[in-house]
């Protein structure tokens, strides 16, 4: 299988594992208009990690905004895409250098990425108020994927060069 085909297909693999972590592990965040908080992020940082910025930006945005669209959180579909697809773009270019400090350095600005763009978003599109009650609920959603995703980096880093060996 050529390397093509085979990126194509862990892209579109991939972003249906974003949208089933996303969608099945959604905890509503109360006062909020169908905001919810989930693990799909760490997903989007094994992306990142196994496909690089252009192609992970493309999986996160895309699983992403379907697991906005099934979960009936239609307001949030376009600043998902938009910042979910900015998350895996950046984390995906700063994990190019194969080490933990980029590894955690690309979780630090993906979290901060999407902390801050719903912040930005729910500020613009709703108020204040509503942005700084979803906001401890995007921290905790952000620290728990960076959790996750820094305890399965050492099986990522072993595992990764053998799924792109040419057979």
């Amino acid at each position: 299988m050529n390397k093509t085909l085979l990126r194509l297909t862990y892209s579109a693999v991939l972003a249906a594992v974003v949208f089933l972590v996303t969608f099945l592990t959604r905890i509503p965040v109360p006062g909020t208009s169908s905001a919810y908080i989930n693990l799909g992020d760490t997903v989007i940082f094994l992306s990142a990690y196994m496909l690089g910025g252009p192609i992970a930006a493309a999986v996160a945005a895309i699983g992403s905004a379907l697991a906005d669209l099934a979960a009936a959180a239609a307001i949030y579909i376009p600043a998902t895409f938009v910042i979910k697809g900015l998350m895996g773009l950046c984390a995906g270019m700063i994990m190019r250098v194969r080490n933990v400090a980029f590894y955690a350095l690309a979780l630090v600005v993906g979290g901060a990425i999407m902390t801050g763009g719903y912040f930005l978003f729910e500020t613009l599109f709703f108020d204040l108020t509503y942005a700084l009650t979803a906001l401890p609920l995007n921290l905790i959603q952000w620290g728990g994927s960076v959790v996750i995703a820094l305890a399965i980096q050492p099986v990522i880093s072993r595992v990764f060069p053998l799924l792109w060996r040419e057979k």
